[in-house]
């Protein structure tokens, strides 16, 4: 280890770009990463910030919740250790005489397991109150406004802001059963699902003419989700590989260049181990190092981006990255190790 500090102590300007390199190919993958994330999270976060272990739908509904009518005297059937109706539909909202906005409406009791948590302002507790997402002020509304919508010709006032609340990748409104029906006749006396935690009655689920299903199958069923997360696991598994691949052979092929110093420090009375162990240090430090400057640049850039781009930092997922590059860049070393320190230095030094 002495060994490997020194040589990267005396040649600064070489490691260093050799760090660059590995921080560039880091800051792809790892920003790329971080938008494929962001675009999965925010067609399914909504639903997921419910809280609920499971979801029923109407047993006709083929699994779609757009389709899903239950009656209320149905949905009041299911037994569960915590029980919230939700409605769940499409709103239009008019901003102005030109331009018109597409939200999700979610109805549900302001007391029920499955409120959000207001970031700003109050929960919705009189009629006709609202609480909208965050992105919502990327489009200038702010507290105390109103908003229009074209189902029902109807209008709601904003009492509060919640974080991180998108169905199909569009904002959510929060509002109660009551004024969640009076955006579509086809609600009248009827809910779109049933959220539960806990235990529940499995029987109860059948008398309602319910289908049980878990969140992360809902959020499966959301139309083009299961399609779109799986294009952008393929996309980042190839980068990711590729990317280890290149860190790799970079790393065999300057090791490799140094074959003529291998065969000074051989000629010196350095055994092979020395040596080896040398390269694996040096090349352990310079990805380590490189690995978590590419992260730091990735979080500031993302900090830096407005708050409509879709970024998620995946804390698991980006370790298992950086220890992918480390692992591909270690091997890569071992490989050109192994060529190396076979050289006869006499040969070396011609």
């Amino acid at each position: 280890m002495f060994l490997a500090w020194r040589e990267i102590k005396h040649d600064k300007r070489h490691f260093g770009l050799i760090t660059a390199v590995i921080s560039l190919v880091g800051i792809l993958v790892f920003f790329l990463t971080g938008l494929a994330v962001g675009l999965m999270t925010i067609m399914t976060q909504g639903i997921t910030n419910l809280g609920a272990d499971d979801i029923a739908l109407s047993d006709s509904a083929n699994d779609s919740v757009q389709a899903s009518i239950i009656p209320t005297k149905n949905a009041e059937k299911l037994k569960a250790d915590e029980v919230s109706l939700l409605g769940l539909s499409a709103l239009t909202i008019k901003k102005d005489a030109d331009t018109q906005l597409t939200a999700f409406a979610f109805g549900m009791e302001p007391n029920s397991f499955t409120a959000p948590e207001v970031s700003e302002g109050k929960m919705y507790l009189a009629d006709k109150e609202v609480v909208v997402d965050s992105k919502f002020k990327t489009d200038g509304y702010k507290l105390g406004d109103e908003i229009k919508v074209t189902q029902g010709d109807e209008t709601f006032k904003i009492v509060g802001f919640t974080k991180n609340a998108t169905y199909s990748s569009y904002p959510i409104v929060f509002m109660n059963l009551k004024d969640w029906r009076e955006t579509g006749i086809q609600f009248k006396d009827a809910v779109s699902a049933v959220a539960t935690k806990g235990s529940v009655d499995q029987d109860s689920v059948s008398d309602a003419n319910l289908k049980l299903q878990s969140v992360k199958d809902f959020n499966n069923n959301i139309p083009g989700v299961s399609a779109q997360n799986l294009t952008f696991a393929l996309m980042v598994g190839a980068l990711i590989v590729v990317s280890a691949v290149i860190l790799g052979v970079f790393i065999f092929v300057l090791t490799l260049q140094k074959r003529r110093v291998f065969g000074v420090m051989k000629a010196q009375g350095i055994d092979n181990a020395t040596l080896g162990w040398s390269v694996i240090w040096q090349t352990a430090f310079l990805s380590i190092f490189g690995s978590i400057f590419a992260v730091a640049i990735t979080l500031a850039t993302a900090a830096a981006m407005p708050e409509a781009v879709p970024f998620t930092v995946p804390w698991l997922l980006f370790g298992i990255i950086g220890a992918v590059m480390v692992l591909f860049s270690l091997l890569g070393a071992l490989f050109s190790v192994r060529s190396a320190t076979r050289i006869d230095p006499l040969i070396a030094l011609k």
